[in-house]
C-alpha cells in the first residue's frame, strides 16, 4: 500500500458531505471508477441487492432536488441506489458511504440524500424502476462550490470526545 495506514484513516475522518457544486461536469471516467469501487461494495451474504442507475440530465436531477434531495439539483452526476430488497437498507447504506469516499478518492464534493413524500414513486414511474424496487437513496456528486461552501456558517455542534461516542465492553 502506498500510503501510511494514518494517511488513509485522516482520508476517511476528512469526508465531509458537501451540498454546493460548480457547473463543470463529472468526467465520465471518475464516474466510472467511482461505480468500480460501489460494485465491490460488500452486503449481506453477498446478495448484491443493489443497482445504480447513473443520473445526468438535468432535467432529472433538478426533480430529485424538488422531491427532497436538494443537493442532487446541482450536482454534476447523482447516483441513485435501486434497492431489490427493500429490508436491505443496511447493504444501501454502505453502498452509498462507499461511492461518497470513492467520489472524495477522485478529489470531488458529494453528500447522501434521499427522496421524500412523493418522490420515492415518482422517481421510478420518471426512470422505468420496476415497482418492486426500492428508490430512496442517492449520491450526488460534483467539483465542490469552494466559495458557497466558504460561505455557510459553521455548525455550532462539534464532534463528541472519544470518551463520549465509544463505550467499552459495557455501556
Amino acid at each position: 500500500m502506498a500510503e501510511s495506514s494514518d494517511d488513509l484513516l485522516r482520508f476517511l475522518r476528512r469526508l465531509r458531505a458537501v451540498k454546493e457544486y460548480t457547473a463543470e461536469p463529472v468526467d465520465q471516467a471518475d464516474v466510472e471508477a467511482i461505480l468500480e469501487v460501489g460494485r465491490w461494495s460488500g452486503s449481506g451474504g453477498n446478495r448484491q441487492p443493489n443497482d445504480v442507475l447513473v443520473v445526468r440530465d438535468p432535467a432529472v436531477k433538478q426533480k430529485l432536488g424538488e422531491w427532497g434531495a436538494r443537493p442532487a439539483a446541482t450536482a454534476g452526476v447523482v447516483l441513485l441506489i435501486v434497492n431489490a430488497n427493500p429490508s436491505a437498507t443496511f447493504d444501501e447504506g454502505r453502498l452509498a458511504e462507499r461511492l461518497a469516499l470513492a467520489a472524495a478518492a477522485r478529489g470531488l464534493g458529494s453528500t447522501v440524500a434521499t427522496l421524500k413524500n412523493e418522490g420515492p414513486d415518482a422517481v421510478k414511474q420518471l426512470l422505468g424502476i420496476p415497482a418492486d424496487r426500492r428508490a430512496v437513496a442517492l449520491v450526488a456528486i460534483g467539483h465542490t462550490d469552494v466559495v458557497a461552501r466558504r460561505a455557510r456558517p459553521k455548525n455550532p455542534q462539534p464532534r463528541k470526545p472519544i470518551g463520549e461516542f465509544a463505550h467499552w465492553d459495557r455501556f
